[in-house]
C-alpha cells in the first residue's frame, strides 16, 4: 500500500544532476507556503454565536416534552391530596325521586281468605332524602344526618293518599374494634403529596443529565467537525506543495500519491462529521421542541471553582431532601398499615350503630308536619370466630412475615442509597483533577502538533509522524470533551440526589403554585 512509504515523504532525495541552487530555491519556497499556511489556517473557518449550557438546560425544562409530562404527573398527585382533604370534610347529598309511575297486577295475600291473590294496582311515588355525613379520623367513626319525604298515591277502587316524613335523623356508626382506615390515610397522603413535590424537583434533574448528555454530543460533534475543516484545508495545502516539490525532483511520485490520499480522506471525514453534527443538533432540537436558535455553536462550561462536596452533608442532604427518603418511610408506614389489618380483620369484630330521629305519616301533607313520633334505633353487633381451622392465624403469621421482609429490605435500600451517593460524591471530587489533565493534555498535543508541522514543512520529519502527531491532538481533544462531560454529569447527578445546589449552597426549590397554571 501506499502509506507504507511514508517514511521517505519530504526527505529530501536530490538526484546527482540537480545543482545546489535548486536546493536553495527548495528551501525559500518551503518557507514562503509555510508563511502563507499557517497565516490561512488562522483565519476562522465558521463563525457561529455561542450558546453556554445553562443556557440549554433552561429552555429545556421549559419547553422539553420531559418537563411538561413531569408537571402533569405532579397535578395527578396535587389533586388525589386535594380529594383526600375533602374526605375529611362533611358531605351533603341530595336524592330526589320526583315522579314513580306503576301499574301492574301482582301477588298479594288476602288474610281473609287466607290465600295468595293477583289484584291490579295503580300508584304514583314522590322521594326525596337529603343526608350529610361525616368521618371522624381519630376514630373511625362515620356520623349522618338525613331528613326524608315520601309521597304515596293509590289509583282505583281503593283510592287514596298517604305522606311518609323523617324531619330529622342522626345517627352513628362506630366499629370498636376494626381497622381504621381513615387513621392511616392521614399518616400517608401529606408524606404522598410532599414526596409528588419532591419527584417534580427530581424529574428536574433528570431533565439536566439528559440536557447535559445533549449538549456535551453537540459540542463534541462541533469541535470533529472544526479539526475535520482544519485536515482538509491542510491536506489540500500539502497536496498542492507536494506537487509544486514533485515538479522540481524533490519528492518521488509515491510521496505525492499519499497527499492526494490525504486530501480524498479529509474530504470523507468531513462529510461524516457534518453528517454527526446534523444528527447531533437534531436530537437537542427535537428535545428542546425547535427553541434551538439558528447558527449558534456550543460554549464548553468551565469547572465549578474550588467546589469539594462533603460526603457526610451530602447524605445529609439526601436524608432530607430526596424523594427515595420519602419512599422508604412511606414503604415502612404501609407495611405496619397491612399488619394492622390482618390483624384487626381475622378476629373477632364488634360495631355499634345508633340514631334518633322524628318520624309521622298521615293522609294530607298538612297533617304529616304535626305530632312527629320519636324514632330509636341501637344496634351491637358482634362476630366471633370458632372455628376457621387456623386460617385467621395464617393470615396474621403471613401478615407478620412480611413485615419483617418489607424491614429488611428497606434496611438495604438504604444502604445501597447511602453507598451511590458516597459513590458519586468522590468520583465528583477526583473528576476535577482528570479535567484538568485531560486539558493539559490537550494543550501539550496541539502544540506539539503546531511544532511537528513546522519541522514537517521544512523537512525533518515524514508525513507519518505529522499524522501522529495530529491524531494525538484529535484524541486529546476529545478526551478533554468527554472528561468534562463527565465532571458536569457526575455533578447533576449529586444534585439529582440530594436536590441540594452546591454552586450556591441552597435547597433546590420550586413554586408549586404556579406550576399548574401552565
Amino acid at each position: 500500500m501506499l502509506r507504507n512509504k511514508l517514511n521517505n515523504i519530504f526527505i529530501f532525495k536530490m538526484r546527482p544532476t540537480h545543482h545546489i541552487l535548486q536546493i536553495f530555491i527548495s528551501i525559500c519556497f518551503v518557507l514562503n507556503s509555510f508563511i502563507a499556511f499557517s497565516q490561512q489556517t488562522d483565519v476562522p473557518l465558521k463563525t457561529r454565536q455561542s450558546v453556554t449550557l445553562d443556557h440549554i438546560l433552561n429552555l429545556a425544562i421549559k419547553n422539553s416534552l420531559d418537563g411538561f409530562k413531569a408537571k402533569r404527573q405532579y397535578g395527578v398527585s396535587y389533586w388525589e391530596f386535594k380529594s383526600f382533604e375533602s374526605s375529611l370534610l362533611p358531605k351533603v347529598d341530595l336524592t330526589l325521586n320526583p315522579l314513580t309511575y306503576n301499574r301492574s297486577v301482582i301477588q298479594r295475600y288476602d288474610s281473609e281468605l287466607n290465600i295468595d291473590v293477583y289484584r291490579s294496582q295503580q300508584n304514583l311515588n314522590s322521594y326525596v332524602n337529603l343526608s350529610a355525613t361525616q368521618n371522624i379520623r381519630a376514630t373511625g367513626t362515620s356520623l349522618f344526618i338525613n331528613s326524608t319525604f315520601n309521597r304515596l298515591e293509590n289509583y282505583g277502587a281503593f283510592a287514596n293518599e298517604s305522606y311518609n316524613v323523617t324531619p330529622v335523623n342522626i345517627g352513628l356508626i362506630q366499629p370498636l374494634m376494626a381497622f381504621n382506615e381513615f387513621k392511616w390515610q392521614h399518616k400517608t397522603a401529606p408524606l404522598e403529596y410532599e414526596k409528588a413535590k419532591q419527584d417534580f424537583i427530581y424529574e428536574l434533574q433528570a431533565i439536566n443529565l439528559k440536557t447535559v448528555n445533549l449538549f456535551f454530543n453537540w459540542a463534541l460533534a462541533s469541535k470533529k467537525l472544526e479539526i475535520a475543516q482544519e485536515n482538509k484545508v491542510s491536506a489540500e495545502k500539502l497536496f498542492k506543495m507536494g506537487k509544486q516539490r514533485y515538479d522540481i525532483g524533490s519528492i518521488e511520485k509515491d510521496d505525492l500519491l499519499n497527499l492526494e490520499l490525504d486530501v480524498y480522506n479529509a474530504n470523507t471525514n468531513l462529510t461524516q462529521n457534518e453528517q454527526i453534527l446534523e444528527k447531533a443538533e437534531a436530537e437537542l432540537i427535537l428535545f428542546l421542541r425547535d427553541d434551538l436558535p439558528s447558527k449558534t455553536a456550543p460554549e464548553l462550561p468551565e469547572l465549578i471553582s474550588n467546589l469539594q462536596i462533603d460526603v457526610n452533608e451530602a447524605i445529609a442532604y439526601a436524608n432530607t431532601n430526596n424523594p427515595d427518603i420519602l419512599d422508604l418511610k412511606l414503604r415502612e408506614i404501609e407495611a405496619l398499615r397491612d399488619l394492622d389489618q390482618a390483624i384487626k380483620d381475622n378476629r373477632f369484630d364488634l360495631s355499634l350503630t345508633a340514631s334518633y330521629g322524628l318520624n309521622q305519616q298521615a293522609n294530607t301533607f298538612n297533617a304529616v308536619y304535626g305530632n312527629f313520633l320519636e324514632q330509636q334505633m341501637v344496634a351491637l353487633q358482634l362476630s366471633i370466630p370458632i372455628l376457621d381451622w387456623g386460617e385467621r392465624k395464617g393470615n396474621i403469621k403471613t401478615a407478620k412475615m412480611n413485615k419483617d421482609v418489607v424491614d429488611i429490605e428497606l434496611q438495604q435500600d438504604k444502604d445501597t442509597f447511602k453507598q451511590d451517593i458516597t459513590i458519586k460524591v468522590n468520583n465528583f471530587n477526583l473528576q476535577k483533577e482528570l479535567v484538568l489533565g485531560t486539558l493539559r493534555t490537550s494543550e501539550i498535543s496541539r502544540e506539539s502538533y503546531r511544532i511537528t508541522e513546522k519541522r514537517f514543512l521544512s523537512g525533518q520529519v515524514d508525513l507519518l509522524n505529522l499524522s501522529s502527531s495530529r491524531q494525538a491532538w484529535q484524541l486529546a481533544t476529545e478526551n478533554y470533551i468527554e472528561s468534562l462531560q463527565n465532571y458536569w454529569t457526575l455533578y447533576y447527578e449529586v444534585q439529582q440526589l440530594t436536590l441540594f445546589n452546591f454552586m450556591n449552597g441552597t435547597n433546590l426549590k420550586q413554586d408549586f403554585s404556579t406550576i399548574l397554571e401552565d
